[in-house]
């Protein structure tokens, strides 16, 4: 009984040394090599073990326009990260993997397909993602989402626990007729 006890307080040391010594390898990159995505990413509180979906958009958009979006997966890590393409933008609008609301927190009617999926993916599926690198793809919001009218709209992406990536914070935009 005091032997698995024994092994159990050794892994659990284990793996806070592991920690640590992942935190101070992460503290000690120069600032000068940080960018504005691998500051936004660590600043969602990750481990920086994880790749991150980042959006970008103008502030202020019009109705006129298709509401154009950048979706970014940033990898912040050492390694080279790989993730599913299902429930993100790679793969078009197949499902809903962006919870818009306005400002009284009204969110905003999907109006695209819902695909079913195998699981888990098929290799073919996985994009990978370079260490400090990223991928993108732009899209309008228009083509999947009921958007209407004028107003403040919160945009966040919703799927990472399928796509197998941090879904990253939200973003705040203006939208005029």
């Amino acid at each position: 009984m005091i032997k698995r006890y024994s092994s159990h307080i050794l892994l659990a040391f284990g793996l806070c040394a592991s920690f640590i010594g992942c935190q101070q390898a992460t503290d000690t990159r120069s600032d000068t090599k940080e960018t504005i995505r691998s500051k936004q990413a660590k600043s969602l509180n990750n481990s920086d073990t994880t790749l991150v979906a980042i959006l970008e958009m103008d502030s202020v958009v019009s109705l006129s326009d298709s509401l154009p979006i950048l979706f970014k997966v940033y990898n912040p890590t050492t390694d080279t990260l790989r993730f599913t393409q299902y429930h993100t933008p790679f793969e078009g609008f197949l499902n809903n993997f962006l919870t818009i609301t306005d400002e009284d927190g009204k969110e905003v009617s999907y109006r695209g397909a819902m695909a079913k999926r195998v699981m888990p993916p098929p290799a073919e599926t996985y994009c990978l993602i370079a260490p400090q690198d990223h991928d993108s793809v732009a899209f309008s919001i228009m083509k999947g989402y009921q958007l209407e009218k004028p107003g403040h709209y919160t945009i966040h992406y919703n799927a990472g626990n399928v796509s197998g990536m941090a879904n990253g914070s939200p973003i705040r935009i203006q939208v005029t007729e």
